[in-house]
């Protein structure tokens, strides 16, 4: 990978997805693309499940993973709000 790779923005909008949020992040965290350019923004729509407890773990041990609140619950507004918050020259979000 170059060493002036973009800094690259993942948005996650999440609501009630504590049966495959892990695996999400996981297989984010598995690629080889810089984590110093990297910034995971997960947007979670006021999960009433596990979600957000499985969420909270991950930016204890990997800087770059943020999580977000999205009090509307709606996935369009959990995706806007990443994208305003995005620092990224590149942005991927997850579709379901």
């Amino acid at each position: 990978m170059k060493a002036n790779s973009p800094l690259v923005s993942i948005i996650i909008p999440c609501r009630n997805e504590e049966k495959f949020i892990g695996m999400s992040l996981d297989s984010i965290l598995a690629n080889d693309y810089p984590k110093y350019r990297l910034e995971v923004l997960v947007v979670d729509g006021m999960s009433e499940d596990g979600t957000r407890g499985i969420i909270e773990q991950y930016p204890r041990s990997y800087q770059f993973v943020k999580l977000l609140e999205n009090p509307k619950k709606i996935t369009p507004c959990g995706l806007n709000k990443g994208i305003r918050e995005a620092r990224g020259e590149d942005l991927i979000k997850r579709n379901k």
